[in-house]
């Protein structure tokens, strides 16, 4: 059995948590229309464009943080092993993955039948981009089986990236079997091809790219990529870290938060702080972000705490299924209450919510994978809950 990272665990927990919190406080049109060359308060500059953005708006760094941490616990069992088998790594995947969006998909469609009322006119376009379309066979079919290119908002915001997360989770073993072929240096140029022809394909095709857009998830590929790039250097850059001064562990922190909030630093410049450099320079932040919780026994330290842990444990299961949590209530208790109050009460709710969907849907959709491929060789098993 391969050794489970609790603390990797706990940074996805932290990044659903800044997910949540983005979502929030997108309802705000000044918030989720905000503009780096625009006249804002400087409250509201100070949460985007600040390190505050960490807490308040990291929601697209957090998803690179999702992809690259996925690409890491996926990578780890195949370091050190001769033996797979294909068909029982994707059982495990669906199960664990497409079972639980599958569940969340029809709680958020029930939940807009039951609930929307087509728009609330003070809030923003954002949460009025959610809802307030009409169901229809083929959005349906799509929803129900991740089928092309599909209005990812008309339900559940979030699954956008649980479609490349799908479609790259079937490919993954390909892509490890050149990694594991490779020494350092091919490696780097793989990496570097896929970013420059990615970048290329996505510059030509921008006038219509949707969120589920193939060429995305060809571009996340990268960010994946990355992730199993660090596993299999762990030990490396773990040893290394170590035996370096504590000036120098203070630096590489400070290089890797400034990596990872890179678009609130560079926001008013539009060549650096485009689509493609920022997810290149949170990609690398978030590489960092994993070497240093496995490195530094004050960051596992902290990563282990209660709280964290069970944020981990329900990550996956709180980025589901909190937005279906946010606008049913929003619905709910719109001129009832103040948004704020309102907004606290999604957080509980939110949490609560995600408990219940984690131990009734969550772990034995994981538990069926297992039982299916039971007794026999496959990777992707107990290191991580990816």
């Amino acid at each position: 059995m391969e050794k489970r990272y609790v603390e990797l665990d706990a940074l996805r927990g932290l990044a659903a948590l800044f997910v949540v919190i983005n979502h929030y406080l997108m309802i705000y049109p000044s918030f989720s229309e905000y503009r780096y060359d625009g006249d804002s308060s400087f409250l509201l500059s100070m949460v985007k464009e600040s390190p505050l953005r960490l807490l308040f708006s990291s929601g697209n760094e957090s998803v690179v943080l999702f992809f690259v941490l996925s690409g890491f616990v996926l990578a780890l069992p195949f370091y050190g092993r001769s033996s797979f088998r294909y068909e029982n790594y994707l059982v495990r995947r669906i199960c664990r993955i497409y079972l639980p969006y599958l569940f969340a998909v029809c709680v958020a469609i029930l939940c807009k039948i039951l609930f929307s009322q087509g728009g609330i006119s003070q809030v923003s376009h954002w949460f009025n981009n959610s809802w307030t379309t009409n169901e229809s066979p083929s959005l349906l079919l799509q929803h129900f089986f991740l089928i092309g290119t599909f209005n990812t908002d008309a339900y559940n915001n979030v699954i956008w990236s649980l479609v490349h997360e799908m479609r790259i989770s079937i490919i993954f073993p390909l892509l490890m079997i050149l990694l594991l072929r490779m020494d350092a240096k091919k490696i780097v140029m793989l990496l570097f091809f896929v970013f420059v022809s990615s970048s290329a394909l996505l510059l030509l095709n921008q006038s219509n790219l949707e969120p589920t857009n193939f060429l995305l998830s060809y571009h996340y590929l990268l960010l994946f990529a990355a992730g199993a790039v660090t596993a299999k250097y762990r030990d490396f850059f773990i040893q290394l870290y170590l035996k370096i001064g504590t000036f120098k562990k203070s630096l590489i922190v400070l290089i890797a938060f400034t990596c990872y909030l890179s678009e609130g630093i560079m926001g008013n410049y539009a060549i650096t702080n485009n689509f493609l450099c920022r997810n290149l320079a949170v990609m690398v932040g978030s590489c960092m972000f994993i070497i240093i919780a496995l490195a530094s026994p004050a960051a596992s330290k902290v990563l282990r705490t209660g709280v964290l842990s069970f944020l981990g444990k329900v990550s996956y299961s709180l980025y589901l299924t909190h937005l279906i949590v946010l606008f049913s209530l929003m619905y709910l208790l719109h001129g009832l209450l103040p948004y704020w109050s309102i907004l606290s009460i999604c957080f509980l709710v939110s949490l609560a919510m995600a408990s219940v969907t984690y131990h009734f849907v969550e772990k034995p959709s994981s538990r069926l994978g297992k039982f299916l491929t039971r007794n026999k060789v496959v990777f992707g098993g107990a290191v991580s809950r990816k």
